[in-house]
Order: structure tokens, then C-alpha cells, then sequence
């Protein structure tokens, strides 16, 4: 073996790592304060709440798009991604709401060009043994930055007011985008073939083309189901959890539960589930907690199993994200890596989207509700049995 093809650049991929959780840091900035910045800003909580919403929303546009950005010239769209979240960051220093908004959306434009480059990164500055563990760092970051903001936020807030947020949350995002366009100006892809072949090709492989792989619809769709379903209890659980008689203080703290177990899951289990034929099972087993996290849910439980079933489904789905895209790798062509992952995050965001819409509507009626996810997250199971036993291999036909 080359000796190159032992190599990683880890101070790269911890770089990359550090703006993607920056992304996540501002996303979820005004969820844990939002009724305090309404009264502060003269504006209503619905208001507040598009701060948050806005990224979901212009990720979908964007993903696909950025994605082929990412693939004509990787360095140069991860360079900008970095650079527009610092810049949004650095907008909402400016008192008020409108600045706020726009500041959001700058960052929200360039949080594709971002977690587009999950994958893509992996493939050019880790050795081919490393890519998983390189995707898993890469997916774990996002939760990781979205508990710490959800931490570090009230306490800032009683601290120093919302400046004292903002600021601080503006010197990080400046800090880790700095740290990664230093690292990625002076650190050439170790895997030069991959990334000039991925740079010369006028045009990458076409949407329609990377649809019809049947691994591209049976992935999207599974992380459609997973991370949507993660999504839209992270949104609505303290309302689902209220019928059932828990207060927002125990909510919250299986909230947390759920998204520290996550972080692990998405830091351990892809490499576990790389070896040893164990991803397919995972899965299932991902699908099978939060279905009976579900049903507990809507006929009632005692706290504990409340907070067993939060911790072990976040554990499970949060992992769904990096072990499916750590596939996706290693089936996907190198020149159309961002394009891929761009459309698989695509799906994961939609699926949040669609769930959480789809039990707001029926949010009067609990029990439906929670049934809804219930009966989706079954039929998903039998997509999830079909996952493949083995990541090695890129398709020679789109079919494959």
C-alpha cells in the first residue's frame, strides 16, 4: 500500500468539525430563549420562531445546488460556507429583529456548503480505513453544537443579556471559520486524483442519473424516516409528553438526555456498524425503540422508562445519519460525493419537515398523532431489512 493511503489529515476534519457545529450553535440560538427575545424585540413568539425555521426551509432549496457547487470545487465552497456563517453571525450583532432575521438567513444559506461537505471531506483527506470515523466526527459535531447552544444560551442570557449571546456565539463562529480555511489553504487533498478528477469534470453526474440508484432512493428515504422522526420529537415532545402528565423541566431533561446519548451514538456506532454486517440491524433497531417510544408515549409510562427510551432512541437515530452517509461514501462516485450527500440531507430535513407538519396538524387530537408516526415509522422497517450488508463497492451501472 502507498504510504499516502495511511494518511489523515485530522486537523482538517477537526476544522470542519468545529464549523459544523458553529452552524449548528447559531441555528438553534433563540429556541431555549424564545419568549424572553420576543418581549426584548417587541415581536411575537411565531416571529422568533422563523430564526430557527428559516434553515430548514433554505436548506431544501439549496442542497442539491451547493451540493454540485461542492463537487466542481470543493475548497473553494466549503471556504465560502465558513465565510457566510461568520458573516451572518457578525450581522446579528446589530440590535433587532430585522438583523437578526437576515443574519440567519446568510448563515442559513451557507449551512449547505457546509454539511454538504461531510462526505466529501472524508473522501480527500482520510485514508479509506479512516472514512468513517472522519463522517462520524463530521455528524456528531451538528448535535454536538446544537446541545451546546441549547446549554450555554440561558446562562449567557442571565449573564449578559442577549449581547452577551450573540457576541460570544459570533467570536466562536469567526474563530472556527478562520481555523478551517487556514487548515484547508495549507493542506492540499491527500488524495489529489480524486479531487483533480472531481475539479476537471465540466459537469457532475446528473440529478436524474444519481436518482435512479436504488441505493440513493432506499438511503434518502430511510433518513427521511430517522432523522425526521428525531426532528420532529425534538420539536413537539413537550406537548406529546404534557397528556401524559410531564412537566417541561422533565421534558427538557430528556431532551438533553437524547441528544447527549445521540452525540455518542453518532461518534461510536458507525464504526461498529462498518464491521461485522451490524448497520442493517442497527437500523431496525432504531425504528423499533422509537416505535415503542411512541406507543409508551401515547399510553402512558413511569418517568424512568420515559427517559430509558429517550436516551437509547437518541443513541439509535441520531447514528442512522453518519452510518448511512459512511455507506453512501463508499458507494457513491468521487466527483459526485457532494451531490449526493447534499440530496441525503435534503431527505433528512424534509422528512423533519413533513412529520413535524404533520403532527402539528394533528396535534388536537394526541393520540392520532402519535399514531401517525407510529404507522410511518413501520413502514419504513421493511425498507430498513434492505439495507446492504456491505459498504465496499462503487456501482458500475446507476441501477446497481
Amino acid at each position: 500500500m502507498n504510504r499516502i493511503e495511511t494518511v489523515t489529515r485530522w486537523p482538517v476534519i477537526a476544522a470542519y468539525a468545529c464549523v459544523a457545529a458553529a452552524t449548528q450553535l447559531l441555528w438553534v440560538t433563540f429556541t431555549p430563549i424564545t419568549t424572553d427575545t420576543a418581549a426584548l424585540w417587541g415581536v411575537s413568539v411565531d416571529a422568533i420562531g422563523w430564526l430557527s425555521l428559516v434553515f430548514p426551509l433554505v436548506y431544501v432549496l439549496l442542497s442539491i445546488p451547493f451540493g454540485i457547487a461542492a463537487d466542481r470545487s470543493f475548497r473553494g465552497a466549503l471556504i465560502w460556507g465558513a465565510g457566510l456563517t461568520a458573516a451572518g453571525a457578525a450581522i446579528r450583532l446589530v440590535p433587532g429583529y430585522p438583523f437578526a432575521l437576515a443574519g440567519q438567513f446568510v448563515i442559513a444559506v451557507g449551512q449547505p456548503l457546509v454539511l454538504n461537505a461531510v462526505n466529501k471531506i472524508a473522501v480527500l483527506y482520510a485514508a479509506p480505513p479512516n472514512r468513517p470515523a472522519a463522517i462520524a466526527a463530521g455528524t456528531a459535531s451538528l448535535f454536538a453544537g446544537i446541545m451546546i447552544s441549547n446549554v450555554t444560551v440561558p446562562f449567557l442570557m442571565e449573564w449578559g443579556g442577549l449581547p452577551a449571546v450573540l457576541w460570544t456565539q459570533a467570536a466562536v463562529s469567526a474563530a472556527a471559520g478562520i481555523a478551517l480555511t487556514m487548515a484547508l489553504l495549507r493542506s492540499a487533498p491527500l488524495y489529489a486524483e480524486t479531487a483533480a478528477d472531481a475539479e476537471r469534470t465540466p459537469a457532475v453526474l446528473a440529478l436524474r442519473e444519481i436518482w435512479s440508484a436504488r441505493w440513493v432512493r432506499l438511503f434518502s428515504l430511510l433518513l427521511f424516516a430517522g432523522f425526521g422522526i428525531f426532528i420532529t420529537l425534538a420539536t413537539w415532545l413537550e406537548v406529546l409528553a404534557d397528556g401524559i402528565g410531564y412537566n417541561s423541566v422533565q421534558v427538557g431533561t430528556g431532551l438533553g438526555l437524547m441528544t447527549a446519548a445521540g452525540i455518542a451514538g453518532a461518534a461510536v456506532l458507525p464504526n461498529l456498524a462498518m464491521r461485522g454486517h451490524r448497520a442493517r440491524t442497527l437500523l431496525v433497531l432504531s425504528l423499533a425503540v422509537s416505535a415503542v417510544l411512541l406507543v409508551c408515549l401515547a399510553a402512558g409510562m413511569p418517568y424512568w422508562l420515559f427517559m430509558v427510551l429517550l436516551g437509547l432512541a437518541g443513541l439509535l437515530l441520531l447514528a442512522d445519519l453518519p452510518i448511512v452517509l459512511a455507506f453512501a461514501e463508499a458507494k457513491a462516485e468521487p466527483r459526485s460525493a457532494g451531490a449526493v450527500t447534499g440530496l441525503l440531507l435534503l431527505f433528512g430535513n424534509l422528512g423533519g419537515i413533513v412529520l413535524s407538519l404533520l403532527v402539528q396538524l394533528l396535534l388536537e387530537e394526541r393520540a392520532i398523532a402519535i399514531g401517525a408516526l407510529v404507522v410511518v415509522t413501520a413502514l419504513i422497517v421493511p425498507f430498513a431489512l434492505r439495507f446492504p450488508a456491505q459498504p465496499e463497492g462503487r456501482p458500475s451501472k446507476p441501477d446497481e
